[in-house]
């Protein structure tokens, strides 16, 4: 990530405010599991096989595999969604999902019908997460207002969120719903795979992940460069993303702004804090090598893990860990209490 992209980054992240989050209330207790014992697994739900989230997930249960007790395993579905009830019920331990989710989750809004109270932040993850529209290489679209009256990829089943990135990102281009023809696709990666089928124009993806260059392998793809603006990080800024200048990968042509955005490592309640500060200190240590597992992994740094505008709280076990190696601050203590509506 460049300099520039990450103070751009930055200061959209922080224009989440306070009146975007307070008028849902979130559940702020701490680990309702107080055993010693180490579990003998752990599930982590991701999105689909070729997806950001399945490659992170993946990287950190093989390390954990390797260096703890405890054998992880990812279980992917078609997103969070789909896997958040299995958070909830205690079926899953942890999953891979974004901020703005996270949020919508744990306070049954946006794309979610229930609140899943339970839900705790184990790391702020991987910043920034890109992504954006694509569409062929050959296509005379070149930006994103070039798609009015074209066919998109649309709502994206069990994982909503996209539908709701597109959106801001359409947006941010000048366009509305109703000005784009609407093809639904049940997830991410069904919508990428349409491209070079030619059943859609354009699809919402994140750069450098595995389905993008094996539809680019099929056809040449291309990212759609998003207006650099403060009006485009001002929409983007009320999900908590921000407009960055994406670096080299499949689809990326030239200069390219994309969308960015924190993707989280998060468990719930359910999970003891022994569990989770086993896992943090192992993925904290073998740093080194999960950043050589994925190239997304490079962004997932210690600066990253214990982020300072967090939408919903920190697991007990999480924040103690945090304390222990030195990243935990009077600044994330003031934003649980900003959260969670503490005095």
């Amino acid at each position: 990530m460049t300099g520039q992209a990450s103070a751009v980054a930055v200061l959209a992240f922080s224009l989440l405010s306070h009146a975007a989050f307070a008028a849902a209330k979130l559940d702020c207790g701490p680990s309702t599991n107080k055993s010693d014992a180490l579990p003998r697994t752990v599930a982590i739900g991701t999105n689909p096989a070729g997806t950001g989230a399945h490659a992170i997930a993946s990287a950190l249960a093989a390390v954990a595999s390797k260096a703890t007790p405890i054998a992880a395993k990812v279980q992917p579905y078609n997103g969070p969604n789909a896997w958040m009830p299995l958070l909830e019920s205690g079926e899953i331990e942890m999953g891979i999902i974004n901020i703005l989710d996270s949020h919508m989750a744990a306070t049954g809004t946006g794309n979610y019908k229930s609140a899943y109270p339970s839900v705790r932040v184990i790391s702020g993850g991987v910043f920034p997460f890109t992504a954006g529209l694509i569409v062929r290489d050959k296509s005379d679209i070149k930006q994103i207002s070039d798609l009015k009256g074209k066919r998109v990829a649309w709502d994206y089943g069990g994982h909503a969120i996209n539908q709701t990135w597109q959106n801001a990102v359409m947006e941010a281009g000048g366009l509305k719903p109703s000005d784009v023809v609407q093809v639904r696709v049940s997830n991410l990666n069904d919508g990428v795979r349409n491209l070079p089928e030619g059943k859609v124009d354009a699809a919402f993806t994140a750069v450098g992940i595995g389905v993008v260059e094996e539809a680019n392998a099929m056809e040449p793809v291309r990212f759609l460069s998003m207006p650099h603006t403060d009006a485009a990080n001002s929409i983007l800024g009320r999900y908590g993303a921000s407009v960055v200048k994406s670096g080299s990968a499949a689809g990326i042509k030239g200069d390219t702004y994309v969308i960015g955005y924190p993707l989280q490592l998060v468990s719930s309640t359910k999970v003891s804090d022994k569990t989770i500060a086993t896992l943090l200190k192992a993925w904290w240590d073998n740093l080194a090598e999960i950043q050589t597992i994925h190239p997304l992994l490079k962004r997932w740094t210690k600066e990253t893990q214990a982020i300072t505008n967090f939408t919903v709280p920190y697991h007990s076990g999480a924040v103690r860990f945090y304390k222990e190696v030195g990243v935990w601050t009077a600044k994330h203590e003031a934003r649980t209490k900003e959260i969670c509506g503490q005095k």
